[in-house]
């Protein structure tokens, strides 16, 4: 909307609009742009699941072609669910592995290998996404034992960490890591100097990093003093 449009609508001046719309921008509400405002769209939105699966389509493929480099065979492999790990499953359907995951939509991909060795989280879907959750699933979680896990989150920022918007998930991923040798967290630029309403683990926290070339040079070295393995993919 449009400072003017909102200020004859609501019958004050334009200066105090402009100052509703700042304070509105502070907690993330909408967007400020030239002359008015947007909405802000997150990511906990309930968007058709198809629509957030294809944001940054093309970081998200080549992030995975270099995630899956850091896989051996014969490894027991964590998907975390998510459109990133999505792209990495296809990949993955003619490697020997043992995989497990929280994603409906990956286990029904990876369904169709005789190569692989399929682990699904047992649990309930959380309403518009293929994400499985609950306790059953972090009790699950609690009993294996995981060689590397790929997750994904909604926000990195460099003083709080991994968030994501749901408590629940943000609970299950903590158990995801703390199952695992070695954690590998694939973000696209889009995810950095951001926070959503849960942070479930520090930047310290991961092994590696693996994100696409559109991410800050000057944030990732950051990163890298922290002791985290940075794969910037091409």
């Amino acid at each position: 909307m449009k400072v003017s449009e909102i200020s004859k609508q609501l019958q004050v001046t334009e200066k105090t609009i402009r100052e509703d719309l700042e304070k509105l921008e502070s907690r993330g509400i909408l967007k400020r742009v030239h002359g008015g405002a947007v909405v802000v769209e997150h990511d906990d939105s309930m968007l058709p699941i198809l629509k957030r699966r294809v944001r940054q389509r093309q970081e998200k493929e080549v992030i995975a072609a270099e995630a899956y480099k850091l896989i051996e065979d014969g490894q027991i492999v964590l998907l975390d669910a998510g459109s990133t790990t999505l792209e990495l499953a296809a990949l993955l359907q003619h490697r020997t592995l043992t995989v497990v995951t929280n994603d409906t939509k990956i286990a029904a991909l990876l369904a169709e290998s005789n190569q692989i060795e399929l682990c699904v989280l047992g649990g309930y879907r959380r309403k518009g996404t293929y994400t499985i959750i609950g306790p059953s699933a972090m009790q699950m979680m609690d009993e294996l034992n995981i060689d590397i896990a790929f997750l994904g989150c909604t926000g990195v920022d460099l003083e709080r960490g991994l968030s994501i918007f749901h408590r629940e998930e943000a609970e299950l991923k903590k158990r995801m890591m703390k199952a695992s040798r070695t954690v590998a967290l694939l973000a696209d630029h889009s995810k950095f100097d951001r926070t959503a309403l849960v942070s479930f683990a520090g930047l310290e926290e991961i092994d590696v990093l693996v994100t696409d070339e559109a991410t800050s040079s000057t944030l990732l070295e950051q990163i890298g003093a922290m002791g985290v393995q940075v794969v910037r993919a091409e």
